[in-house]
């Protein structure tokens, strides 16, 4: 049986007709399972150290419910440029953001809407090897 949704009918009728893309709508799905089992889950797959395989011309991909910037897509391959050992730490955000403090110990390349080639520092534990490519590209 589907759960009941928690939103208010007419805010979910708005959301409904927006043009959303697929990360969009999965940001706004009711959850499916219970809270308490989901942060386990989450913090087994933050914690879980397969980020440690990720070497420079791998691809890398962002691990399930771990999204936390607005690109790459979830199953969009990104390219390990670089593995940074000590991370940085993020000083610019304030403490409640969800940035401060964040190690930043990945270097990836994305390719851009427009084609170009940008590459970003990322936490190394919200990323694994992209199920298409775990051999690095010579």
């Amino acid at each position: 049986m589907p759960r009941k949704s928690t939103l208010d009918p007419q805010m979910k009728a708005l959301l409904d007709n927006l043009n959303l893309d697929d990360s969009d709508n999965e940001l706004l799905a009711e959850p499916t399972e219970d809270a308490a089992d989901r942060l386990r889950t989450l913090h087994q797959r933050l914690t879980n150290g397969r980020e440690n395989a990720l070497r420079p011309g791998m691809l890398a991909a962002w691990k399930p419910g771990l999204k936390n910037r607005r690109f790459p897509a979830y199953g969009q391959p990104a390219m390990v440029v670089e593995v940074i050992d000590p991370p940085l730490i993020d000083h610019e955000d304030e403490a409640g953001s969800p940035y401060y403090r964040e190690p930043l110990g990945l270097l990836l390349g994305i390719l851009h809407q427009d084609g170009d080639f940008l590459v970003y520092h990322f936490d190394p534990r919200r990323f694994q090897p992209h199920e298409d490519a775990r051999t690095p590209i010579r």
